[in-house]
């Protein structure tokens, strides 16, 4: 018997998540879409084909299962045109049937990874956010023991080139005012954190928390200016400009109104701090570590 379905294992955090599971020697079913090379030692991995959007291929993968975790979302899976990886298919309905099959297979324990609301100001503005709510009000009411995770803004995807900062070109993009601390986290940590919450005996029902170190945009470009020794050319995307994308794209491309709108709502929002990641015996990672990296090696 497979204690632990992990679900998006080829992703940038699920990745991250089945190398520490292979690392400890902890046996675990991973859903792949495809015949794709699962990261880590293989002997400690089981694979099964199917999708979120398949509900029989979730059927074969829950069963025999205690536990699942899931970080799967379509926003970086989507590309121009898909219709198959959408938020409605992916993080809405998606999850709605991986629920279901949980419940049907009698799994114990449910670990979501989920997202911080951010500001009353953004609601609307942010599509995956309302499918991770609509997520976690369908664990609420299941027989699903549900952990639900909701880290703060990824230090890899919002402190480098996707999203405007580029130090190999000297100029980086500030997203709206960007006078607003936000405490960037490491998906390692937040990895670390899945599998804590997945494997300790008495797991709180949701965590909340960011990374230990909290920086507005510009701080973040005042960083990179003083480790490279360069001034930066700072393009300013006024928060209207963003909270308008977000809103005329909502429904013609939501993958697309979703980054937008996160950019707003990482404008205004405030943020826990690390403390959820301290509780659960682990050593938060700082944005300023991560720029460092950065800097020095590029990509990694």
């Amino acid at each position: 018997m497979t204690g632990l379905l992990l679900c998006g294992a080829t992703g940038h955090l699920g990745s991250r998540i089945s190398a520490r599971l292979a690392e400890r020697g902890l046996p675990f079913r991973a859903l792949l879409r495809a015949e794709r090379g699962l990261p880590g030692p293989p002997q400690h991995a089981e694979t099964v084909t199917g999708d979120l959007t398949d509900p029989v291929s979730l059927d074969r993968a829950v069963r025999g299962v205690q536990t699942v975790i899931t970080t799967v979302n379509a926003v970086g899976r989507w590309r121009p045109g898909a219709t198959d990886m959408s938020i409605a298919r992916i993080d809405r309905d998606g999850n709605a049937a991986l629920i279901r099959a949980a419940e049907a297979a009698g799994v114990e324990r449910f670990v979501f990874v989920s997202a911080l609301p951010g500001a009353d100001s953004v609601a609307g503005l942010v599509p995956l956010f309302d499918a991770k709510r609509a997520t976690e009000q369908l664990l609420h009411h299941s027989t699903l023991r549900a952990i639900i995770v909701r880290p703060a803004a990824f230090q890899e995807t919002w402190l480098g080139p996707a999203a405007g900062i580029r130090p190999d070109k000297r100029r980086a993009v500030i997203l709206g005012r960007g006078r607003n601390p936000v405490p960037y986290v490491a998906q390692d940590d937040v990895a670390e954190a899945c599998i804590r919450l997945a494997t300790m005996q008495d797991p709180p029902g949701a965590v909340d928390f960011g990374g230990p170190e909290a920086l507005t945009r510009h701080e973040v470009v005042d960083i990179f200016e003083k480790i490279t020794g360069d001034r930066f050319r700072r393009i300013v995307v006024p928060r209207p400009v963003l909270a308008a994308g977000a809103r005329a794209l909502r429904r013609r491309q939501p993958e697309l109104a979703t980054g937008l709108g996160i950019a707003v709502s990482m404008d205004v929002s405030s943020y826990p701090g690390p403390g959820a990641l301290r509780a659960l015996g682990i050593q938060p990672r700082s944005a300023s570590a991560y720029i460092i990296r950065q800097v020095a090696s590029p990509g990694t």
